[in-house]
């Protein structure tokens, strides 16, 4: 849950500073960009944690092949939804529906890009295969 949660934080941190420097070159600096960026790399956190928990509670132990992007990006998209709930009950004043579409969206393209990833180094061990654990270096029981 923890690896999800840094990994929505990441990309959500390179998409923000990317933006925030296409916003520096064509208008000039801003600090807020800057407040920015960190706030919702912070905020993508929970999101990416509230997403592995739906999905570990959901999927019952099933590989990472067999979760649709759709559902994984609604995922996000609801966790992102969720956060901008509770944020704008504590930040009502200077909360706005750019805000909310802004957690959404970068919910759904987390949590997309998560299960990419995830999908990329997804290998289950083969029937017969033996599981190699960092106490041993890498060798097989046999070499012992």
């Amino acid at each position: 849950m923890v690896g999800i949660g840094l990994t929505f934080s990441a990309g959500v941190g390179v998409v923000g500073s990317m933006l925030a420097v296409l916003s520096w070159l064509l208008f000039g600096w801003d600090p807020e960009m800057a407040r920015l960026v960190v706030a919702s790399s912070v905020f993508a956190f929970p999101m990416g944690v509230a997403v592995s928990g739906v999905v570990a509670i959901t999927s019952r132990g099933g590989s990472f092949d067999k979760l649709s992007l759709p559902r994984f990006a609604a995922l996000g998209a609801g966790a992102g939804l969720l956060l901008s709930g509770v944020l704008g009950v504590t930040l009502f004043d200077s909360w706005t529906l750019v805000n909310a579409t802004i957690l959404v969206l970068l919910g759904a393209g987390s949590a997309t890009a998560s299960l990419m990833l995830a999908r990329r180094g997804d290998r289950a061990l083969e029937p017969g295969d033996e599981a190699q654990g960092l106490g041993d270096g890498g060798r097989q029981s046999s070499e012992i």
